[in-house]
């Protein structure tokens, strides 16, 4: 009788089996194997780090955190707030989602992260959650400062509000205004917006029982705090929210220098509804080489009450065409659309029809928000303190215009690219990180034609930084005075 050969068991322990799996697609067999190679989908990061680093935006705020760090193991801060913008940057709504790229190799070599890893993400949450409110405000403000070089001259503030709905219970959530969750609680952030470009000039943090108008005297103090905002912001504009006393009488008090001038779109109450009533015919001026529907203008000084003085209103009107009942009458229906703004441009500086066509202008301020919100994660990144979740909109706000900035420099177009659209040109592209001898090389793994467009993009960016960039002192703390010289964005 012959003895049976045992098999020998497998060596492998539970959890450390081979990768190894066998698929039939369509182009034939496919063996799936891993490999150690140092992959990654993010090779565009190259060149945005090196435009980073350029800026010195995290040095600057490692430079003035405002707390102390004892422990000698302790995350470097600029490798905290580094591992969190990369969050951001890939599209990132929560901080969990830290987590897709803290194996990832190559991104921690091209970044250069202290430890050699993506910090946890909780890193974050720690780092915040000690700071009080002005402290936390105060430090940011050291980053924020530097987006107001980057504005036009003679440009528009856009002022608007969002709903960011909250599910729990954490701080500065209250129930308000919100459109799409009614009785669901949020935060409400203010946000400067400067026309034409699609930065996100300022954002002043509210709780969620807050109305458009609210604290915007103290975010406007801020942004006019800075010489540069005084010296290139010429026009306040705003949604029916902002058309009030207070707001109107900051714009006109006397004795303390210029300030900018606003336009503002005004709510159809009783009082407006009366004074537009009673503008004759003849008083109502038609815009020439109107193509659609017939646009008519007209001007009232109007004081409502509440205000301290009369203002002058434009109003527009929309006449729609209906079939007549007479041989002798053609107009039947007379309004389709009335809108008044109020406003402390002259006739001289904006006639009616101008002021209405300003105003018109402002609908691009709305794309900034649903960009922000579904593309950025601006509603994401919320924590049970409220300082934590302030301090990450507002590093995500510097991310996001430090993006627009570098997309606009390196494609050298007139109008703004969205996220959706930029990350697959220029962050997300195949590469392999290779090292001989002291030399670091990543490989990208790109065709002939998008070759051609990131060789031109990758040329454009090192012209523009070897002409623009700062040199920064830190032990100065002196803002760098750089001009950014963008064309505007016009879409």
């Amino acid at each position: 009788m012959s003895e049976e050969k045992i098999l020998p068991e497998t060596v492998h322990p539970l959890g450390e089996e081979e990768f190894k799996f066998e698929f039939s697609p369509g182009g034939g067999t496919i063996h799936l194997r891993s490999c150690e190679d140092n992959l990654s989908p993010y090779g565009g990061l190259v060149a945005w780090e090196h435009f980073l680093e350029r800026t010195g935006l995290f040095m600057r705020l490692a430079e003035f955190y405002p707390l102390p760090r004892t422990s000698p193991n302790a995350t470097p801060v600029i490798d905290i707030l580094r591992a969190f913008a990369l969050n951001c940057l890939i599209g990132g709504t929560r901080f969990a989602h830290t987590r897709r790229l803290q194996d990832d190799r190559v991104i921690a070599r091209i970044i250069g992260f202290k430890k050699g890893r993506i910090c946890g993400e909780d890193a974050f949450r720690r780092l915040c959650k000690n700071l009080t409110v002005p402290q936390a405000r105060e430090w940011m403000g050291h980053g924020e400062a530097m987006i107001y070089h980057a504005i036009p001259a003679h440009c528009i503030a856009d002022w608007d509000s969002t709903v960011n709905t909250r599910y729990g219970s954490q701080e500065d959530v209250e129930d308000g205004y919100n459109p799409h969750k009614p009785g669901r609680g949020s935060h409400h952030p203010l946000v400067c917006v400067i026309d034409g470009t699609r930065l996100a000039l300022h954002m002043e943090w509210r709780k969620g029982n807050t109305v458009s108008a609210t604290d915007w005297a103290t975010a406007m103090e801020k942004v006019w705090s800075n010489p540069i905002a005084r010296q290139r912001i010429k026009l306040n504009r705003g949604d029916i929210g902002f058309g009030q006393e207070k707001i109107m009488a900051w714009h006109e008090q006397s004795g303390v220098g210029e300030r900018p001038k606003y336009l503002f779109k005004l709510k159809m109450t009783a009082g407006v509804k009366r004074a537009i009533t009673k503008i004759q015919w003849p008083e109502w001026k038609k815009q020439e080489n109107e193509k659609v529907g017939v646009k008519q203008y007209a001007e009232i000084d109007l004081k409502l009450q509440g205000w301290s003085r009369s203002r002058r209103v434009i109003v527009s009107r929309t006449l729609r065409p209906s079939a007549p009942q007479s041989q002798t009458e053609f107009w039947d229906t007379p309004e389709e659309d009335t809108d008044a703004f109020v406003t402390n441009l002259s006739v001289a500086e904006a006639s009616a029809s101008e002021g209405d066509f300003l105003y018109r202008k402002r609908a691009d301020t709305e794309n900034v928000f649903d960009e922000l919100k579904n593309q950025w994660g601006f509603a994401g990144f919320c924590a049970q303190k409220a300082v934590i979740s302030e301090c990450a909109a507002r590093i995500l706000l510097l991310i996001y215009n430090l993006w627009a900035m570098f997309v606009r420099v390196t494609q050298n177009r007139d109008s703004h690219t969205e996220a959706v659209t930029s990350r697959y040109e220029l962050l997300m592209v195949p590469c392999r990180l290779v090292t001989s001898g002291r030399q670091r090389q990543v490989k990208l793994a790109i065709g002939e034609k998008f070759k051609e467009r990131l060789q031109a993009a990758y040329q454009r960016l090192l012209a523009w930084l070897n002409t623009t960039a700062p040199q920064l002192a830190l032990s100065s703390y002196k803002l760098p005075e750089w001009d950014l010289q963008l064309p505007p964005a016009t879409g």
